[in-house]
């Protein structure tokens, strides 16, 4: 099964009400993710992920973030299969940038 939701329909979803942002880029990609006032984001870095598993709480829905979206399917799989509630932002960051220019 396919856990991944578009750009459009994360901001659909974002602005209803918070949501819980997983954001896995490196920290020389991490930019800001102010403008999801409301939501928290927890930054873990992609490498570090697999030994912070226990910052993550398995009652929430996570919605996964690295910067096009590729890595972040990967580990939406590797999340799922630990019991996590994650989804994918189909084209990351790059893909979020983009909705938001336009």
């Amino acid at each position: 099964m396919d856990y991944s939701v578009t750009t459009n329909e994360f901001m659909l979803l974002a602005a209803k009400e918070p949501v819980n942002i997983l954001d896995l880029r490196d920290p020389e990609f991490i930019d800001s993710f102010d403008l999801l006032t409301g939501s928290n984001v927890t930054r873990i870095s992609l490498t570090q992920l697999p030994n912070r598993l226990h910052q993550l709480d398995k009652e929430k829905t996570y919605y996964l973030f690295t910067q096009f979206g590729g890595r972040s399917k990967t580990m939406t799989q590797f999340l799922r299969s630990k019991g996590f509630q994650v989804t994918n932002v189909i084209g990351g960051m790059t893909a979020y940038e983009r909705y938001l220019a336009s």
